[in-house]
């Protein structure tokens, strides 16, 4: 059994203890020194792996003693401090007594636990002081699979403390500007639209109608980005990758075998762009993913290296999207309607200018 399992098949036998459970003893007996033993391996009727009522020699008091100090080479490593199921140990005292646990030895991950939730601290933000705030959370009423993968590296078969600790830092600010983009993108702060106001706008003042005309903008970019960013995955996992086409041609067998959703607006608009473009770089990389609603257009068949987007489904409604790049290198699109597939040929110095502009900026890097 995997740890993935094992922890699964550990947190389906809590809900049955719960009852049962009303001091803090019985909560450490039945929940958390299983948990010690059967997930994160370590033996915990070993005194050399696992010492209960430890004395970290807070101050000159001997009154409070740590739950647990789980043990490696003879050092403390984890600190645990247990509360009673069922309390609300979401309050500052609790946190209070494993920072000052924390502070008295050499340990740098600490867990403050009811047996059900397991908040895992570190010493990121100052060293040999507990931080606020945990970097990682177990529930196990409401499991995580991320958060189980996660919590497999203080595994007693895995744990180091340095890598403990880097993968702590990564969990913390990772998470942290995680957080921080979602709140940002639902709810821009000023700060926020203020630095694209400033790079977009540097002679004007953030104030006033300007200021609010820019909240909208840029909540409008925000949605037409993750927009165009989710097509762009889904352009690239809705099929496989074209098969490298030779310097000729495709014939029209060839092309109906590969792609049965290939219509024939759609095959013509295709063979009329790689006639534009054949003037600057070879036919062969000029490449097409066919979707149920339109036809892109790509060179490389790369799907962020769009070029046009056929929307030829409907012959009373064709319409191409034409992509370029604005004054600040940001790929933009513009939806045009045509009636003939001819009038594509209008448009081919936005089609040349794009390619241009991705071969300019393939050379850059």
């Amino acid at each position: 059994m995997d740890f993935m399992d094992r922890v699964k098949a550990f947190a389906a036998n809590v809900p049955q203890k719960l009852d049962s459970i009303k001091t803090e003893e019985a909560t450490k007996h039945f929940l958390i020194m299983p948990f010690i033993q059967q997930i994160l391996g370590y033996d915990a009727f070993n005194p050399n792996e696992v010492m209960p009522e430890y004395d970290a020699n807070v101050g000159a008091s001997t009154k409070y003693k740590l739950d647990y100090a789980i043990f490696q080479d003879g050092h403390p490593v984890i600190l645990i401090e247990c509360k009673c199921y069922g309390n609300d140990f979401d309050k500052d005292r609790e946190w209070s007594q494993l920072f000052s646990y924390f502070m008295a030895t050499d340990a740098r991950i600490g867990v403050l636990t009811d047996g059900v939730i397991y908040k895992l601290y570190a010493d990121l933000e100052k060293p040999n002081k507990m931080d606020k705030t945990p970097f990682l959370e177990l529930n196990l009423l409401n499991l995580n699979e991320f958060v189980i993968k996660e919590l497999s590296k203080l595994t007693k078969s895995t744990f180091d403390t340095e890598q403990a600790i880097t993968f702590a830092s990564e969990l913390k600010y990772v998470g942290g500007i995680k957080t921080l983009l979602k709140q940002q993108l639902e709810f821009p702060s000023d700060d926020f639209v203020r630095y694209f106001f400033k790079e977009l706008c540097p002679e004007n003042n953030f104030i006033g109608q300007l200021k609010e005309d820019f909240l909208g903008y840029t909540l409008k970019a925000i949605e037409e980005f993750i927009r165009e960013e989710i097509e762009n995955l889904l352009d690239e996992a809705v099929r496989p990758k074209s098969k490298p086409e030779p310097e000729i041609e495709i014939t029209e067998s060839e092309e109906i075998s590969d792609n049965l959703e290939f219509t024939e607006d759609e095959r013509e608009g295709y063979y009329i762009l790689r006639a534009i473009l054949s003037s600057i770089v070879s036919p062969s990389r000029i490449t097409h993913r066919d979707t149920a609603s339109y036809c892109n257009i790509l060179l490389d068949d790369n799907g962020r290296k769009q070029i046009v987007r056929l929307h030829c489904n409907n012959p009373n409604n064709k319409r191409l999207e034409i992509y370029s790049m604005d004054n600040n290198g940001n790929k933009v699109s513009e939806k045009t309607s045509i009636d003939d597939l001819n009038e594509i040929y209008q448009y081919a110095d936005q089609f040349k200018a794009i390619v241009s502009a991705y071969e300019e900026k393939a050379m850059v890097k």
